[in-house]
Order: structure tokens, then C-alpha cells, then sequence
């Protein structure tokens, strides 16, 4: 009976493919888009460099994506974007957050001549990318010391 097997073939093949549909949409995570404004002693923090890298969890030590890089601009405001796949955004969850800014100096020298102090620097500061996104990550940098005076010859 043709009529049978042709109809148990096609719900098999329904099945298999809602299971697929199922099993992708598990594995997918969720992006979400990411914006705030970098501050730093009160005064907008300009051509500045955020990153979000997220990570993982205790069940799975991998981390749930790539990561998400941003550029302030001149009113310290910055929006995220995936490293890859190349889209806005961040995944959702917990981030290690990292603002530099670029000093001129090589990259041995870089962090002696930053202006921001090493915390956040160094990957201890976090933020937690909520489901539906935010507009909001801001981020106010005090500077714990004032930074070193410049040397100057004394003239006489």
C-alpha cells in the first residue's frame, strides 16, 4: 500500500524536522542590543574603546559567544557590536567589561601611560547584558589618583 508508506514517510520527516528546528533554536543565543555612555571623572570619556567579552558559566565553561567591541564618540556614547558574527549587539548574560583608550605610547608601555585606572583594565569589572537589551550600560570611570604631572625643564 503506497498510500501508507508515502504518509509515514512524510510525518517522519515532519518529526525529524521540527526536532531540528528545535534542537537550532537551543543552540542559538540570544543577541541583544547594547548602548551607554562612558564618563570619566564627570566629563564624557571620547575615542574611547569598550569591550564586552562574556563569560561562561559554572555548567558550561565556554563562554555563550564571541565578544562585542564599541568606540565612544565625543559625547563619551557608544553602541555594541559582535565581533562574528558581524551584527549589533551583545549576548545576553554576564560580561567582562574593558575601557581603554588609546595613549600613542607602544602597547608594553600602555598601561603606566593610561589615564583610567587599571580596574578597568584588567577584566575585573562585569555588567550583565539583561534579555530585551539596554541603552543604559554607562559606565562613570573615577580616577582613584591623579594621574602623574608632566615633566618640564625649569628655566632660570
Amino acid at each position: 500500500m503506497p498510500g501508507r508508506a508515502s504518509n509515514r514517510s512524510n510525518k517522519f520527516c515532519l518529526a525529524a524536522l521540527l526536532v531540528s528546528a528545535a534542537a537550532l533554536t537551543g543552540c542559538q543565543k540570544t543577541i541583544a542590543p547594547v548602548s551607554g555612555r562612558v564618563t570619566f571623572n564627570g566629563k564624557p570619556l571620547a575615542n574611547a574603546t569598550v569591550s564586552f567579552q562574556p563569560r561562561g558559566t559554572r555548567d558550561e565553561r565556554r563562554p555563550p559567544g564571541t565578544g562585542s567591541v564599541g568606540h565612544t564618540n565625543s559625547d563619551g556614547r557608544y553602541s555594541l557590536r559582535m565581533v562574528e558574527p558581524d551584527q549589533p549587539g551583545a549576548v545576553v548574560g554576564t560580561h567582562v567589561v574593558r575601557i581603554s583608550v588609546s595613549t600613542g605610547v607602544r602597547d608594553t608601555a600602555e598601561s603606566k601611560a593610561s589615564p583610567l585606572p587599571f580596574a578597568w583594565r584588567d577584566g575585573s569589572r562585569q555588567y550583565r547584558v539583561p534579555p530585551g537589551g539596554t541603552s543604559k550600560a554607562d559606565f562613570d570611570i573615577v580616577a582613584t589618583e591623579p594621574p602623574p604631572a608632566k615633566k618640564t625643564k625649569r628655566q632660570r
